[in-house]
């Protein structure tokens, strides 16, 4: 074997592979500048990360063959000295457990100055203000607060009254689903004005947005369609019903998720989530700075069997299990309510993270 020519390509390789990580890096941060906040130095689950740790080992081991290799593997006359065996072994099993440190380390190190992981973080960083997910939400559906220019989750005084079905049927089941997103006041979140054109772009979005009640009035219609029970009916959000396949894309038209009265054939639908994969922060969405995005990944993340959701983000690793489920983190999946179905606007707006209208019982139905 070629220890020196091992060596070099090694090196080579590395070096490029270090940069294009880099670069790529670099390129995600620029479109999402608190990204830093949200994940390791080196987390392994960006696939930029990936290629920089990949190239860095290359890079490293191709140095130490290049110094050391022809040294400790070149041929001897006769047997090889215990001392030198230890050194040829020993040589890479350190090599790979310092790697392993390193990569623990990095995992878990942030790069914003004073922000602990999972924190809250502003989410105002691509041009359209939503809400960053509430690290301390738990339950089924935190809903964040925005700390840019259009805050999301201020409440209009006075607008929960206490009386309503969905206040009488108990707490939310998050606190960051409530309208200021920190589970201390529920009601109207406060609307931003829009300019002419995106009123004109809103009213358009909402009819398209309504075609989709006319066409999945009832459970048995959306099953139909290819939409399955993600999650039972949760008292002010209802039972979520979620089609996959549309995740990837915003289209009023074609929503993921259908939200109904209950589960059984028969429920109606009540209103619309869009569940979208959404990259570096929330989607554009809907014209204005009214539509209400949201998280799932307090706490750990929800408890997820497959893709059905078998306990909230309060619950602990060990009380997922024993259902049968995994905490899951859901980094780029964000998610907005629309209450567009005719005859059930809810009075807290309708981007509202909760509607007043749905009370009930978790597991049973909007009327129970």
């Amino acid at each position: 074997m070629d220890v020196r020519k091992l060596g070099t390509s090694m090196t080579a390789i590395g070096a490029v592979a270090l940069v294009a990580g880099m670069v790529s890096d670099a390129i995600r941060h620029a479109d999402d500048e608190a990204l830093a906040t949200r994940e390791g130095i080196l987390s392994l689950d960006s696939l930029a990360h990936a290629v920089f740790f990949g190239g860095a080992i290359l890079l490293v081991f191709g140095l130490a063959v290049l110094l050391l290799g022809e040294h400790l593997y070149r041929p001897v006359a006769g047997p090889v000295p215990p001392g030198r065996r230890l050194l040829q072994v020993g040589a890479p099993v350190l090599a790979v457990a310092l790697v392993a440190a390193f990569a623990a380390a990095a995992g878990s190190t942030r790069l914003g100055e004073g922000t602990p992981a999972g924190a809250e973080v502003d989410a105002t960083t691509d041009g359209h203000d939503h809400g960053a997910a509430d690290p301390d939400a738990v339950g089924a559906d935190p809903v964040g607060t925005d700390t840019g220019e259009h805050a999301h989750g201020d409440v209009v005084p006075g607008s929960a009254t206490g009386d309503s079905p969905c206040e009488l049927s108990g707490p939310p089941a998050s606190p960051g689903q409530t309208g200021d997103g920190h589970g201390e006041a529920r009601g109207m979140i406060v609307q931003e004005p829009l300019g002419e054109a995106e009123r004109q772009e809103l009213a358009e979005q909402m009819a398209a947005a309504r075609t989709v009640v006319e066409r999945y009035p009832t459970v048995a219609e959306a099953e139909a369609a290819g939409y399955h029970k993600s999650t039972p009916y949760v008292p002010c959000i209802g039972a979520h019903y979620t089609n996959t396949s549309l995740i990837p894309g915003f289209d009023p038209a074609a929503p993921s998720e259908l939200l109904y009265d209950g589960t059984t054939p028969d429920a109606k639908i009540v209103g619309l989530s869009y569940l979208v994969l959404e990259p570096g922060g929330a989607p554009e969405g809907f014209a204005g700075s009214n539509d209400h995005w949201h998280q799932h990944n307090a706490n750990g993340g929800l408890c997820l069997q497959g893709a059905l959701v078998v306990a909230g983000e309060d619950s602990t690793p060990e009380e997922c299990a024993a259902l049968g489920g995994q905490k899951t983190i859901l980094e780029d999946i964000w998610m907005a309510h629309a209450w567009v179905v005719p005859g059930f606007e809810c009075s807290w707006g309708v981007f509202a993270g909760e509607c007043p209208e749905l009370g009930g019982t978790i597991g049973g139905t909007a009327w129970d």
